[in-house]
């Protein structure tokens, strides 16, 4: 009896002494049966084919495993200039792991530009930046298409692109508009 007394005052001390504020690490993150199944759902659900993968959108989501990750040559121009969704399958090939997360957690060190949600991927789990990074490395790396090289605010794209630096005056068809 006393020592279970003892032992619940121990448990008590220890879950006292524990502190109140949960440390950066402890954030939210996918559980999957592997890292790189975590990453592969990342992808998807954060968006991340939208700009790396060709033909993502368009084919909604409809590509050869073979083309994930390989970038894209349609260029999102904006009051940044024009970028390209780059090849992260060439990129995690060549970098480390620690570097991948570094890249995402600081913007590329703040020379990142947008459309690339990095005040999103700063605020994700470590955990979950090295599953992405295990998924992509797991694909192998494989040169796509040629992505054109990003261009400086007021230049002219002579690739395709979608131009998101003015707002459309109606909603497509497709966009309900409330009631």
């Amino acid at each position: 009896m006393l020592r279970r007394y003892l032992l619940s005052i121990a448990a008590g001390v220890i879950i006292c002494s524990l502190p109140a504020k949960l440390p950066a690490q402890d954030k939210p993150r996918v559980v999957a049966a592997t890292p790189e199944a975590a990453g592969e759902y990342l992808l998807i659900v954060g968006s991340c084919h939208d700009c790396h993968t060709p033909k993502w959108t368009e084919s909604q989501g409809k590509v050869p495993a073979d083309d994930y990750m390989t970038g894209n040559p349609v260029g999102y121009k904006g009051p940044w200039g024009t970028v390209y969704g780059k090849n992260l399958r060439t990129i995690a090939a060549r970098q480390s792991e620690d570097h991948w997360v570094n890249v995402l957690k600081t913007a590329d060190d703040g020379d990142g530009h947008l459309p690339m949600p990095w005040h999103n991927t700063a605020k994700m789990n470590d955990a979950d930046l090295r599953a992405i990074y295990k998924y992509v490395k797991s694909l192998g790396s494989k040169v796509g298409e040629r992505i054109p090289r990003s261009l400086e605010p007021g230049i002219e794209p002579t690739s395709a692109y979608v131009d998101l630096s003015t707002r459309p005056a109606t909603l497509p068809d497709t966009v309900k508009k409330p009631r």
